[in-house]
Order: structure tokens, then C-alpha cells, then sequence
């Protein structure tokens, strides 16, 4: 059994091994390429992505992020439904995570580019708070200075385990890449968010991205609630 300073070392090395991984996700086919070809986005670290053109997609939301993490993706147009997902420290004791609904940022890019989400950063636990119901932001060009204001979404995705979820088709990608939109993809999308409740099969996956998304409460919570 390790004595309990060279655990406490031995845990900090990883913990400092771990902060220093890129914070850079690669979504597209094929080996990595230069920045020049494709399109970088860069998401706070405050900002949780929930889909990328309606799919949920592994390893978009790094633990162990520096204040922002790089999308890597193939040029052309993405809905990205992102929300704000913080913890707050109300005292030395008790904290709070504060979630809020999601906000559709619409991005088209060519290669090259480089944009970034941005938001207004809440100053306290309040005014986060204050942000649950109506979350809203921008996308922007890091170079030519573009900026698009994000939509709202139709997906209710508060702060319990089995919110009311409306409007977004939820798929899981079968690899961990994501193809742009084209013209009739985006009519496709525009068609699915005017549907008052997502289509059955979109459940499951819509069931797994939420429990995936519960604190461990919720999850234990949950478990008991289905065990009755």
C-alpha cells in the first residue's frame, strides 16, 4: 500500500497529466489534417455541447479542459445545440450546479476558418440562474470579426434527469464523426423542428444523452424511482 504523501504526489502527477491533454476533438473521417484544411471551433469550457446536426457525439465535452476545447470538423454547416453547465460554490460546504436549456448555434464555415461560441459569462450563482430558461449566445468568426446570434431551440432540457424533451431528433453517430449540412439536410432539419414531440425512436438515445448527462443524485435517484 502506497504511504499517503506518495499517494497525494502520485495523484497531483496525474491530476496535472490530465489538465495538460489537448482539449482538441477531431469529428471528421479519416487521419488529422492541418488547420488550414478544416473547420475549428472552439467551445468554453462553461458550454456543454448536446448535438451536432441533431447527433449526440462522444468525447465533445472534455472533463479536464483549459478555458476552451477545439472542435475539429469538415468545412460547411453545423447546428450545434449547446447549454451553460457550471458549478458554483455557494459557501465552504454546499454548491450548486446550474444547468440551463440549450441554444442552437448555427455555424458555416469554410476551410481554414475559425470560429468560437461565446455567451455572456453570469457574474454569480444568480444571475446563472437567471440564464436556465433563457440561454442565448453567438457564434463568431475569430478573424473577420462575424458574428451570428444563436437560435432558440425547441429542446427542453432542464436541470432533472427526465426533463420534457420537445422538437430534436436525438441519433447516436456510429462513429465518432459528423458530416456538414447541405441544402436539403438543413430543409430536413428545419422540417424536424417543427414537430411538437420527437419521434419514438428517437427515446432511447434521447434517454442514454440525459443519463449521461445526471449528476450521480439524479442517476441514484432515478434508480429508485424505477425500483418502486
Amino acid at each position: 500500500m502506497l504511504p499517503l504523501r506518495l499517494l497525494t504526489v502520485t495523484l497531483c502527477a496525474l491530476f496535472l497529466a490530465a489538465c495538460a491533454r489537448s482539449p482538441v476533438v477531431q469529428l471528421y473521417d479519416g487521419p488529422a489534417k492541418a488547420d488550414s484544411q478544416v473547420l475549428t471551433v472552439k467551445v468554453p469550457s462553461e458550454i456543454e455541447v448536446f448535438t451536432i446536426n441533431g447527433k449526440e457525439l462522444e468525447g465533445v465535452n472534455t472533463f479536464f479542459a483549459t478555458d476552451f476545447k477545439e472542435l475539429k470538423l469538415a468545412p460547411g454547416r453545423y447546428e450545434i445545440l449547446a447549454y451553460y453547465k457550471e458549478l458554483w460554490q455557494l459557501d465552504v460546504d454546499n454548491h450548486e450546479i446550474v444547468k440551463t436549456n440549450p441554444a442552437n448555434f448555427i455555424i458555416d464555415g469554410k476551410a481554414g476558418d475559425q470560429w468560437q461560441l461565446g455567451f455572456d459569462k453570469p457574474q454569480n450563482v444568480e444571475e446563472a440562474r437567471a440564464m436556465e430558461d433563457s440561454f442565448s449566445g453567438w457564434a463568431s468568426n475569430t478573424e473577420t470579426g462575424e458574428k451570428v446570434a444563436a437560435k432558440e431551440s425547441d429542446l427542453i432540457l432542464n436541470r432533472g434527469f427526465l426533463a420534457p424533451i420537445t422538437g430534436e431528433e436525438v441519433t447516436t453517430a456510429t462513429s465518432n464523426s459528423i458530416a456538414p449540412q447541405n441544402a436539403a439536410g438543413a430543409n430536413a432539419a428545419n422540417a424536424q423542428k417543427s414537430t411538437s414531440v420527437a419521434p419514438g425512436a428517437s427515446y432511447l438515445d434521447t434517454l442514454k444523452a440525459q443519463w449521461k448527462q445526471a449528476t450521480q443524485q439524479e442517476r441514484r435517484e432515478f434508480l429508485q424511482w424505477i425500483s418502486e
